[in-house]
């Protein structure tokens, strides 16, 4: 960790791989009048609230479910209707008194999301929007689509290693030979299938033509300068009999291109934005900090960790604002820490720009020794989503309804889990929630929520038709986005009642 660095300067974007974001629904570009993607309302609560069909699936089957509505039937469907319900009356009662909406913190995390939210929209609309896939290449790829491939694997960093495998890797042992040089043996074996999420170029190597057992395919960049050498071992195939089994394929063909010329089309936007943009770190103080986060980052207790990272990140506050903590060094968070774009961000700007934006590390299997290079990586991505979230701003996608439907979602899940907490402390209620779930859900939950059901009685519409068709898994699933910021992409699951009654609830008119 005391390696230096000789040159503290980076272009913020140049090719590095973005991963594509998940596609939302359907919009403009336009900043003057924002078109709305079409949301189907199942429920309305209140005068404020409501329930995308597209939020009640997601709230159901990317968190998992307790047992009492685990399943798919009409039953469970209705529990899982009470339970949003429930949190958003909860959010309601929470509204007018509640300490989180004068939280610093809350608001710059509810800030973070909302920007998230937005560069996802971006993409959506000015890349996937824009793929046009040619019948020859679904083709062609649907011909590799069942294909897995054995390979071996070598990741070269050596400008030496780099550059002899870039002229001999067709050269026979030439493979073993650089494999036991940058890795001091044998090269690492793995399987990759055609829905796996390797970068591009690995995937297009591998399942765009024919392969030979044995070959070595010419060298691919990859990030940091870094290229992976990859040899043949071996494939199988397994093929679509059934025609089920041909459309399903068909579908991930479709997909997977989509994703590959959508991230393709992305980058080349992101460029744009990011001409010119240039980066310079105060040596010194980059040093400091790289040191602070590799502390953290390397810390195998996640309980100290947190503690560690409260310590750093500021425990203390003055009148204007939270504290770096650092015993000795006070004004550490008035140094400059780089330059980009003409403004000197100074440590403090770095960390309130860390509230909104959690770092996110492309490499998160780095050994030790590569950490300054991944956190150097990692703060010139926060300031390229910086760039890009100026961007969606002057385009107006703050203003899209799936983008302020995903803030409000969070707001309420925690202003539900704020009014949960004071009503258990009101009524005395003290248990361990997880050993007792079953035990307070139905001696003081469900009371409470049948009280705020009948104080609400009416105000609640739900479109029957709509809910009566939504087919829900049975498989438990948690849904994560590894390379975002924020990566759970939804709240857990509220549990905070069985009930499945619906009296309260009237028919939304059509």
């Amino acid at each position: 960790m005391q390696r230096k660095y000789k040159k503290y300067s980076v272009l913020v974007f140049t090719t590095a791989a973005i991963v594509v974001f998940g596609s939302l629904l359907t919009s403009s570009c336009s900043k003057q009048v924002v078109e709305q993607p079409e949301e189907k309302i199942l429920a309305k609560i209140g005068d404020k609230r409501t329930i995308s069909v597209n939020e009640f699936i997601r709230r159901a089957e990317y968190v998992p479910r307790p047992a009492y509505c685990r399943r798919n039937t009409y039953l469970d469907k209705k529990i899982i209707l009470n339970s949003l319900i429930a949190e958003k009356l909860l959010a309601i009662e929470a509204e007018a008194d509640n300490p989180l909406d004068e939280n610093e913190q809350f608001r710059d995390f509810l800030l973070g999301r909302k920007e998230q939210a937005m560069r996802q929209w971006m993409h959506h609309v000015e890349a996937t929007n824009n793929v046009k896939l040619d019948t020859t290449e679904i083709k062609n790829a649907y011909k590799y689509a069942g294909r897995q491939v054995e390979i071996s694997h070598v990741l070269l960093s050596d400008s030496t290693l780099i550059a002899e495998a870039l002229q001999n890797y067709t050269q026979n042992s030439i493979f073993e030979t650089l494999a036991q040089r940058a890795a001091g043996g044998p090269a690492p074996q793995r399987t990759i299938k055609y829905t796996d999420p390797e970068l591009t170029a690995v995937h297009q190597a591998l399942f765009s033509h024919d392969l030979e057992i044995g070959q070595v395919i010419p060298p691919i960049r990859i990030d940091n300068g870094k290229y992976l050498l990859i040899k043949v071992n071996g494939w199988s195939d397994d093929m679509a009999i059934t025609e089920e089994q041909q459309q399903q394929r068909l579908e991930k063909v479709t997909e997977k291109l989509t994703t590959q010329h959508a991230t393709s089309i992305w980058n080349a936007r992101v460029a744009d934005i990011m001409r010119d943009k240039r980066m310079d770190f105060n040596p010194d103080t980059f040093d400091k900090l790289s040191r602070l986060f590799f502390n953290i980052y390397f810390h195998d207790d996640e309980e100290q960790q947190n503690r560690f990272i409260e310590k750093i990140w500021g425990v203390e506050r003055d009148e204007t604002r939270k504290s770096f903590y650092l015993g000795e060094d006070e004004n550490f968070l008035s140094q400059s820490f780089f330059t980009v774009d003409g403004r000197v961000w100074t440590v403090d700007d770095f960390r309130r720009e860390l509230v909104r934006h959690p770092l996110v590390f492309r490499d998160r299997k780095m050994p030790s020794a590569d950490f300054p290079e991944q956190f150097r990586l990692a703060v010139a991505d926060l300031i390229r989503d910086h760039f890009v979230t100026k961007e969606a701003y002057r385009k107006g996608y703050d203003k899209v309804n799936v983008v302020q439907r995903n803030v409000d979602m969070w707001r309420d899940r925690f202003l539900a889990m704020y009014q949960t907490q004071k009503y258990f402390a009101s009524v005395g209620e003290n248990r361990n929630f997880a050993n007792h779930q079953m035990a307070v859900i139905e001696e003081t939950l469900n009371p409470y929520i049948d009280e705020l059901q009948k104080k609400y009685y009416k105000q609640i519409e739900l479109d029957f038709d709509t809910f009566e068709d939504i087919q829900l898994t049975t498989i438990d699933l948690f849904v994560k986005q590894p390379e975002m910021p924020y990566k759970y992409v939804v709240p857990m699951f509220p549990v905070l009642t069985n009930d499945h009654l619906l009296e309260y609830v009237k028919k939304a008119e059509n």
